[in-house]
């Protein structure tokens, strides 16, 4: 009798377990409730109101409420679940490269951010803002760096005309389990509509904001989602499509919180 365990075999087993994926579901629900603060924290600035509209601002907003810090710490282990879920998916046969590629960004996107809730709970935060400006700032030292960032500007120009399209075209419902309920239908359909476009909105001024400082060679323009948030109540008529903008980002939370229960995870 050969008592030896497959490695493999064992990793791949824990990938399929279904207690596993409703854990990491977990994680559309941190996503969730991040979106819902930045969103309310730009509704702030676009009345004209002093608050830091970023992952960072979200994160410290939150610890700042009764049981916050708990709270932080559900996001932080959903976070984490969802990454760790996302990666074990690469050991999975037949998987396609373009699915591949999907989940292992996925996973590190969320580990990262399960690692940030983690940091803010231990009552150790970072500023993305900060963090962002001092990054530009050395890599527009040298002309490798001002590629990478002009670069970096592309690439989220169009994520956010990915998620544009996704949201008007309605291709985020083919991710999701139909629901018998009209109402909750009727959620998951709208909520994503404005969602999504919301959401590609903020990504698309954060890759001009980007490439705007890089031209300009200024790294304080780099300001990361504060900053492009900013820029955009800015312009003319600026408040009134950042609280658009903010009212979308709610709603996008609203999709992402409805995610955790109708996503297929596949």
């Amino acid at each position: 009798m050969n008592d030896s365990v497959d490695p493999a075999a064992a990793a791949q087993q824990a990938a399929r377990h279904p207690l596993f994926e409703r854990l990491a579901r977990l994680g559309y629900v941190a996503n969730g409730i991040l979106h819902a603060t930045l969103g309310v924290l730009a509704s702030v600035v676009a009345t004209g109101g002093k608050a830091q509209a970023d992952q960072s601002g979200a994160m410290r907003a939150l610890s700042a409420q009764p049981f916050g810090v708990a709270l932080l710490w559900i996001c932080a282990i959903g976070a984490l679940l969802l990454g760790l879920w996302s990666l074990a998916q690469l050991l999975l046969p037949g998987k396609k490269t373009r699915e591949r590629l999907k989940l292992a960004g996925t996973g590190l996107v969320f580990l990262a951010a399960g690692f940030t809730f983690g940091r803010f709970g231990m009552g150790n935060p970072s500023d993305s803002e900060h963090t962002a400006t001092s990054l530009s700032g050395e890599l527009m030292k040298s002309l490798a760096g001002r590629a990478a960032l002009v670069a970096l500007g592309a690439v989220l120009l169009v994520m956010a005309g990915y998620y544009i399209y996704k949201g008007a075209s309605r291709r985020f419902l083919d991710d999701l389990h139909r629901s018998s309920r009209r109402e909750i239908s009727w959620a998951v359909r709208y909520s994503g509509m404005i969602g999504y476009p919301a959401k590609g909105l903020v990504l698309g001024a954060l890759g001009l904001l980007f490439i705007v400082a890089t031209v300009q060679g200024d790294p304080e323009e780099a300001g990361g989602i504060d900053g492009a948030l900013k820029a955009i109540r800015d312009q003319d008529h600026g408040s009134v499509a950042l609280g658009a903008i903010a009212a979308g980002l709610i709603s996008y939370a609203l999709y992402l919180i409805l995610r955790a229960r109708y996503d297929r995870m596949d």
